[in-house]
């Protein structure tokens, strides 16, 4: 790869389109360009123009103070430039840049509005995209393959910590740094992430455990109702068939019973019309036989009454002791557990009595206590309900006024009888009559004896089957309607009642929950076993991170080693080529070898990869304590120079001649080891005399066999070892203008081509 041409438009003093083209290698070097000029004219704003192209983000090093200082700002004839451009094109056939072009241009531009822009082929790209690109190629803006005005003695001034990110380049690990800065980004942006889901996941995992319970519950709650959805089908499956068939059986028979008395009625009114008629034949009635009669009768229908009363009466008293029954309901479960409290509160006082007769009548109270308590949690039978007092004395007396009846009947229809002894014959018949009436008159009242039982029977069914139906529609809802249209083929035969209690009291114990629960839980736990996968995913990226670190770090430490002893020795082989002797070494200093007061204006690792993106230094500490450990332990490189025939002593106190030979020897040892694809020098031959010039000219010679040069000097001895000359020149406009010389063409009678 090499440097084919540099395009310059409104950059500093370049107001109009300037372009610079320089020659391919050749087989066996890489042709030296010069570039020189009266002082002032513009020399040192190329060097400017192809760092800031590179990317370098330093106003300082570019001789600015705010970023519209590198647009022309204008001149008496010239107004100034709204925009610089800066472009740069290499020749990348060898793809020393990963890219699949074989001809890469990189542009920079910059507006006043102070937007700017990177090219790269005429397609926008990132600045840290760029930089890694030139990094790969072994290219950076502030590495030795730009080395402006000053630099060449900076290198010396400067702290250990800034020669770090030159030595950084200088060996080749600037790529490696690159990628290992990004991945301890990401480290950083993983372990931040990392602690925002584990945050979520706090906050989340005490609502999930709570959904996760009542979820349990209802899904308890789900199977507890469909046993007792099942119970209740069969249990009250038969209890209201068996009442339909019961209330069939009653009806059917009270039917009957009506229909007999209905009949037996007819054959009474008929009885009774008979005896009228022959009563009217009897010219001589006997009116105390027939007042007899009339009493009868009377009496008759006064118990009658009395009959009705006395079944209207025991009806009113079964139905009483159904709707009891109809409307129990058990204990409520906060009654029930304060019972069974006290039962065992008791049973525990029990062990402190020692007096037999006090324990015997302690344990009488506790049983009577279990056995209410038990009464009170089973249904209780219509028969062991205690009856209405008013209706039972009234059934009472109306027994008694019955009775009294009964016996006067009796009494009545003994001298009735005894009355018609002794009549005469020809009344016989009536007699006959009025005795066959009686017995219809007995037998009546005993069938209506057992129409009023089966009336009361009834009734009480009647009345059961409301009050079930009113329990079923309670507690089966739409399903009360089914189990009353289908008849079940097998009847259970056991009482299901007390498991059927059980199982409500099981739904009572777990409440209601609300069945939206489920979803919200589901969602919930969706969630966070998303967030969980995702904290396992970060764990995963962080130790592929740190694994990645760990193989740059030993790259890095590999290749810097190797590469720096190469440079140590260089080092003091151009060291003493340009002293005459001499000795001189590079060392690495970490944080323990530098004065903690030295470190205040020094520049660390990372702050060389400050314009790739790190700025966040003080964010939280228990992930900076994290990345800490992958931080470079070398953290500087110091330079330890002694010209012949003096003792060591610090560069501060070397000359100026002498800084700038150690500096082009420390130069000339980075380039020949690891060799730049080009190299730009802002006349670092500045300070040299005639024959230290005449040394560091032959060593370009050398150095241009791997490396292209672009010289900006005013030495003699350096302009005769390029191959073209550039002049630059500034007029009365003060704008800087280019003019160019290939010395072979001098050489060959040629002239200078503007």
């Amino acid at each position: 790869m090499y440097l084919t041409k540099l395009e310059i438009q409104g950059f500093k003093t370049f107001a109009k389109k300037t372009s610079l083209s320089f020659l391919p290698p050749q087989a066996d070097r890489s042709p030296i360009t010069a570039v020189v000029g009266p002082n002032g004219s513009g020399k040192s704003n190329l060097a400017d123009a192809i760092r800031w192209v590179l990317g370098e983000q330093s106003l300082k090093l570019l001789r600015g103070k705010k970023s519209e200082d590198v647009i022309f700002s204008g001149s008496e004839g010239k107004s100034r430039a709204g925009f610089a451009e800066v472009s740069i094109s290499f020749n990348n056939e060898d793809r020393a840049m990963p890219i699949d072009y074989s001809e890469v241009t990189i542009t920079r531009r910059l507006f006043r509005d102070g937007s700017s822009e990177y090219l790269l082929n005429d397609s926008k790209v990132r600045l840290n995209d760029i930089q890694l690109l030139l990094a790969q190629a072994n290219v950076g803006q502030r590495s030795y393959s730009v080395v402006g005005q000053g630099m060449i003695d900076h290198i010396l001034v400067s702290t250990p910590e800034e020669r770090k990110a030159f030595f950084d380049d200088a060996t080749g690990v600037k790529p490696f740094q690159i990628k290992r800065h990004n991945s301890i980004l990401k480290l950083k942006r993983t372990h931040e992430n990392l602690a925002d889901v584990e945050m979520l996941l706090r906050e989340i995992e005490p609502r999930l455990r709570s959904l996760k319970r009542q979820a349990s519950r209802l899904e308890k709650r789900g199977a507890i109702e469909e046993s007792l959805h099942i119970l209740e089908g069969q249990y009250y499956g038969d209890q209201w068939w068996n009442l339909v068939d019961s209330l069939q059986t009653v009806k059917k028979d009270f039917d009957e019973a009506d229909k007999t008395i209905i009949a037996e009625r007819r054959e009474l009114d008929s009885l009774e019309k008979k005896v009228d008629a022959v009563e009217r034949v009897d010219v001589t009635p006997d009116t105390g036989l027939v007042a007899l009669q009339t009493t009868y009768r009377e009496l008759q229908k006064k118990r009658r009454s009395l009959r009705d009363e006395h079944f209207q009466t025991e009806k009113e008293i079964e139905l009483t002791r159904v709707r009891a029954q109809s409307n129990w309901a058990p204990l409520p479960l906060i009654r029930i557990v304060e019972q069974v409290g006290a039962i065992v509160k008791g049973l525990t006082g029990l062990k402190k009595i020692k007096d037999v007769t006090e324990l015997h009548s302690e344990v009488e109270a506790l049983l009577k206590h279990s056995t209410d308590l038990n009464k009170k949690l089973q249904r209780p039978n219509p028969e062991d309900i205690k009856s209405d007092p008013t209706l039972v004395a009234k059934l009472k007396s109306l027994g008694i006024d019955e009775q009294k009846l009964a016996k006067e009947l009796e009494k009545l229809e003994g001298q009735i009888d005894s009355y018609a002894t002794k009549e005469k014959t020809e009344r016989t018949e009536l007699i006959e009559m009025q005795k066959l009436l009686r017995e219809k008159q007995r037998e009546i009242h005993l069938y209506e004896n057992r129409r009023g039982t089966l009336e009361i029977d009834l009734a009480r069914f009647e009345e059961r089957q409301g009050a079930l139906i009113r329990e079923m529609d309670e507690f089966m809802k739409d399903r009360a309607i089914e189990v009353r249209s289908n008849r079940p083929e097998n009847s259970p035969g056991t009482d299901t009642y007390p498991e059927i209690q059980r199982l409500r009291y099981k739904l009572e114990l777990i409440g209601g929950i609300d069945p939206e629960i489920v979803q919200e839980y589901e969602q919930t736990n969706e969630r966070f076993q998303f967030l969980d996968d995702q904290v396992k995913d970060l764990h995963k990226a962080l130790r592929s991170t740190e694994k990645v670190i760990v193989e740059l770090d030993e790259q890095i430490e590999k290749q810097s080693k190797k590469v720096f002893g190469k440079i140590n020795t260089e080092f003091e082989k151009y060291f003493k080529m340009l002293f005459g002797g001499g000795s001189c070494r590079l060392v690495k200093l970490t944080k323990e070898d530098i004065p903690e007061e030295d470190e205040s204006e020094g520049v660390s690792a990372d702050r060389a990869f400050a314009d790739t993106g790190e700025g966040q230094r003080d964010k939280e500490d228990a992930i900076e304590t994290k990345v800490k450990k992958h931080t470079d332990p070398v953290i500087g490189v110091d330079i330890q120079a002694t010209p012949p025939g003096k003792k060591l002593k610090a560069l501060n106190l070397l000359s100026g001649g002498e800084r700038a030979l150690t500096s082009i020897a420390l130069i000339s040892a980075i380039m020949a080891v690891n060799p730049s694809p080009f190299v730009v020098l802002d006349e670092v031959d500045a300070a040299l005399d005639e024959s230290n010039t005449v040394r560091f000219a032959g060593i370009l010679s050398e150095l241009s066999k791997n490396s292209q040069f672009v010289i900006i000097t005013h030495n003699r001895a350096t302009m005769e070892q390029a191959d073209v000359l550039y002049g630059v020149t500034m007029g009365d406009e003060g704008i800087s203008n280019l003019l160019s010389v290939h010395l072979e063409e001098v050489a060959q009678g040629g002239t200078a081509r503007r």
